[in-house]
């Protein structure tokens, strides 16, 4: 299993930990571009948009998430699904306070944030070939937009979910995991 496709270099990590802390600070539409460079003294021009700086973010919680699978148990498909995308909750919820913001930001500007669809395809195209799910063909296309609908399902509960140990988002997880199981019985 190649996982090296979103493998991050120390300037981009730098830059996502900045993009960060500044979002504890401040909304998104009050952070520019320049002003994570320059804090960064990023000089590899490789996040050139606001654009580049979500799509950095999210490469940078995969690569917490694949740093991080060596204490997930290899098991059954929909085990492994919860407990990856778990994990990417508890990775969310260490910087919960920047990721309120962005979503603030996007809530009301949802046409926006479709530009980042690719970015999460590619994030659950990550977590289905840890989980070991078969992902090629049409079936494969479908189990992919699957998880990303319960990602974004499980994330729309996790906003709400103000408990420590995540129990709502949880329990929200594994509804949506079988809701999931049951409609993929019948492609």
């Amino acid at each position: 299993m190649n996982l090296g496709k979103n493998n991050l270099n120390k300037n981009k990590i730098k830059i996502a930990e900045i993009t960060l802390k500044l979002l504890k600070k401040k909304s998104w539409d009050k952070i520019s571009l320049n002003e994570i460079l320059r804090i960064s003294k990023n000089t590899d021009k490789s996040v050139n948009t606001k654009k580049e700086l979500l799509f950095n973010l999210n490469r940078y919680v995969d690569f917490n998430l694949k740093k991080k699978i060596k204490y997930i148990e290899d098991s059954n498909p929909k085990d492994m699904l919860f407990e990856l995308i778990m994990l990417r909750f508890d990775i969310l919820q260490k910087h919960r306070e920047s990721f309120f913001k962005l979503f603030d930001f996007y809530k009301s500007r949802p046409q926006k944030s479709l530009v980042l669809i690719p970015s999460f395809l590619e994030s659950m195209f990550l977590v289905a070939s840890i989980a070991n799910i078969e992902i090629n063909g049409i079936k494969g296309s479908l189990k992919i937009k699957g998880i990303f609908i319960i990602y974004v399902a499980t994330y729309f509960e996790w906003i709400n979910d103000d408990s420590e140990s995540l129990d709502k988002t949880m329990t929200a997880l594994d509804k949506n995991l079988d809701k999931f199981s049951k409609i993929l019985n019948y492609i």
